[in-house]
């Protein structure tokens, strides 16, 4: 997902608090703080930003409290922003961890590397194995992992992480085994909950997927990521209309989110409502021009709606965005067959197969041809 969702949920936030933080901004920090902090001990999270805002302005002690709600409602490109202007090793491990959430791999190694520098260990290293599993390093990664594991084993997000890992060299039920460990130790984690709803969605096990994923929303009724995971596997369960649900809620939430905008036409095309699905791919490109999987769903909605010529212009433009993915060529080289325009669909598939498409070479190949 881009930042550009996160950052708009910034938007109506800033404008809502507006009063109150002018309305605090003559109280002194340390008094702002302290209603913070008890705000926060209260379960008022809200209440506990809006002070806590009020006291960044002029006092950059609450760059950690605030970054830190920040992060807890997955706000994680302000919370980077925030937690840069603090130089404590937990603000540096506190950003790393945005910044992997952001998936901004080498700013988040570089960032948990100085928290580990500063004394820091179970948080940065847990992100430094993030870092290395999302470059392929698998080893690395486990050895981080563990690391981060053995410095606090009753950390969730440390087990969350050894499942990460192991989920991405291939090693499914030992993830599944770390995410229930983590979701064990920390029931109120969002990552523990979405890992673990995840990977029972991939494994099949649609209505244990669907429990775990609905509990985490009980307690974290704003999370987009855990409204995502969910909708998806309300999808793989055959259920659009849940599905779709689950997306509204999103949209609730944050109304230029591309993702759950897309969704809502895949669903429509599905069930062949191309009309619908349309105006949802439109709504993509109106908020983001070049995002590029609504050109590619805008074009495969004409393609299964009978109009090639739309379709065509579709993944043009698609392409014409990002001339590197190779699967849109593939959709090309389709639709140039079902035109029985031969030349024009060797071409496609030629394209497609520098980028290195296998399908694309198995086409070529099988024709006697090379790319």
């Amino acid at each position: 997902m881009r930042s550009y969702s996160g950052m708009k949920q910034l938007l109506p936030l800033l404008t809502c608090m507006a009063v109150s933080v002018t309305a605090w901004a003559q109280e002194p920090s340390a008094t702002l703080l302290d209603k913070g902090f008890s705000a926060m001990q209260k379960g008022l999270y809200e209440r506990a930003e809006q002070y806590f805002r009020a006291c960044f302005q002029t006092d950059t002690a609450a760059a950690l409290p605030l970054g830190t709600l920040l992060e807890r409602r997955e706000a994680y490109a302000e919370a980077s922003d925030v937690l840069s202007q603090c130089r404590s090793a937990e603000c540096y491990s506190c950003r790393a961890r945005c910044l992997s959430a952001l998936q901004q791999w080498d700013s988040a190694a570089a960032v948990a590397a100085t928290a580990i520098e500063m004394g820091a260990t179970a948080s940065p290293m847990a992100t430094m194995a993030l870092c290395e599993s999302a470059a392929g390093h698998h080893t690395n990664a486990r050895s981080w992992a563990q690391k981060a594991v053995d410095a606090d084993p009753d950390n969730a997000r440390n087990w969350t992480v050894l499942g990460v890992v192991a989920y991405r060299k291939g090693a499914d039920a030992e993830a599944l085994r770390h995410f229930r460990k983590a979701v064990q130790l920390d029931s109120n984690n969002i990552d523990a909950c979405y890992n673990l709803g995840v990977t029972y969605t991939l494994r099949g096990n649609f209505e244990t997927a669907i429990v775990t994923l609905r509990n985490g929303l009980r307690r974290h009724p704003q999370s987009i990521r855990l409204y995502s995971a969910l909708g998806r596997a309300y999808r793989l369960r055959s259920d659009p209309g849940r599905a779709s649900q689950c997306y509204d809620a999103i949209l609730s939430i944050d109304s230029v989110n591309l993702d759950a905008w897309l969704s809502l036409g895949e669903i429509c095309r599905e069930r062949g409502e191309y009309e619908q699905a349309q105006s949802y791919y439109q709504k993509c490109i109106r908020i983001d021009p070049a995002y590029t999987p609504a050109h590619k769903a805008l074009g495969l909605n004409y393609t299964q709606w009978g109009d090639y010529t739309k379709a065509i212009r579709a993944y043009q433009k698609a392409v014409q965005i990002d001339d590197t993915d190779a699967d849109t060529y593939l959709l090309i080289a389709q639709l140039y067959s079902r035109q029985g325009n031969s030349q024009r669909e060797q071409n496609a598939y030629k394209k497609a197969a520098r980028l290195g498409s296998r399908p694309a070479r198995q086409w070529l190949v099988s024709h006697g041809l090379s790319w």
